[in-house]
């Protein structure tokens, strides 16, 4: 009787372990703001692990990347040196689990929520596919297939597509998150020179005037927004100054 426990003990304690796993790596990460300790999470990988990922952003479009253990460990060391950035993950659903003698694998939705001074920058779901495997006695994961969605999102980076006629006229078509899907917005804008004094004009409902100065400085009521030598880069540097409450980058084409 006695060995019969033992082998049942030991057979549950083996088929919770990439459970264990799982939840570790979520507990560790979310953690990890207030450790500021990465070998924390970097403990529960092994040295060979590898993550392919397939990520759908809000517009719909697919990239496709394989990161290793070092550039995951990288991951975690600039994401802890940026304080104004917090990530988070809960388990949705556990959809399917294996545990062998020797390796297991679980497939989970997560639910994860990324902020940036506390505005949401991404919120969504990952279908994660984890592999695990007894390492040198210890358990460890070495695979990890991840599928991230995108599904809300009130910052992040925006695409702004800039016209000009000549070199004083410009319309700008911007697209950027709002909630679940991106929005689209038009500008226009003027550079032109009064009373010897170079200014750029967003013409709309209330004609806001940046200044433009002689060595390239470009000023929101006295504040450098930027520098530029052209008007294409002057007007680039005020849309990232009118969009700034939005997108922490814009890609200009």
């Amino acid at each position: 009787m006695a060995v019969i426990l033992l082998s049942f003990s030991t057979g549950s304690a083996q088929e919770n372990q990439v459970t264990n796993l799982l939840k570790s790596y979520i507990d560790a990460s979310n953690e990890l703001e207030a450790t500021k300790d990465v070998n924390n999470v970097l403990s529960l990988f092994d040295s060979s692990y590898k993550n392919n990922i397939a990520y759908v952003g809000l517009t719909g479009v697919v990239n496709k990347s394989t990161i290793n253990f070092e550039q995951f460990s990288n991951q975690l060391e600039e994401n802890l040196k940026n304080q104004n950035y917090n990530f988070t993950m809960s388990v949705g659903e556990i959809i399917y689990e294996s545990q062998k003698e020797r390796a297991g694998t679980i497939s989970a939705l997560i639910n994860f929520e990324s902020k940036i001074d506390g505005k949401i920058a991404e919120k969504g779901t990952i279908l994660l596919n984890l592999v695990t495997a007894l390492v040198q006695g210890e358990w460890k994961i070495i695979l990890n297939n991840t599928v991230r969605v995108s599904e809300a999102s009130d910052i992040g980076n925006c695409v702004c597509y800039l016209f000009s006629k000549g070199d004083s006229f410009f319309n700008a078509e911007t697209y950027y998150p709002a909630g679940v899907e991106y929005n689209r917005e038009y500008k226009s804008f003027r550079v032109s020179i009064k009373d010897g004094k170079r200014t750029i004009v967003n013409r709309g409902n209330d004609d806001k005037t940046f200044d433009w100065a002689d060595n390239g400085d470009v000023l929101d009521n006295g504040v450098i927004i930027g520098n530029a030598e052209t008007s294409d880069k002057a007007i680039q540097a005020v849309l990232s100054r009118v969009y700034s409450e939005t997108c922490t980058q814009i890609n200009f084409s």
